[in-house]
């Protein structure tokens, strides 16, 4: 995927936003942790968009 094709940082913060809110107002354990998890990676993709962003700005 090119990086004119990526989504900004704030895409993906927005979205570990909102799971982690569903993760809030869960009641079971489990699905809780799961709601975490994947807000957790969506963190993980903003740090990675900021990153090529950076480089992608350096380059130029």
């Amino acid at each position: 995927m090119g990086i004119e094709k990526m989504y900004p940082p704030r895409y993906w913060r927005d979205r570990a936003e909102e799971f982690r809110a569903k993760a809030d107002n869960c009641e079971h354990h489990d699905v809780k942790q799961s709601l975490r998890n994947v807000a957790k990676t969506y963190d993980e993709l903003a740090q990675r968009a900021e990153r090529i962003r950076t480089l992608k700005d350096a380059a130029e």
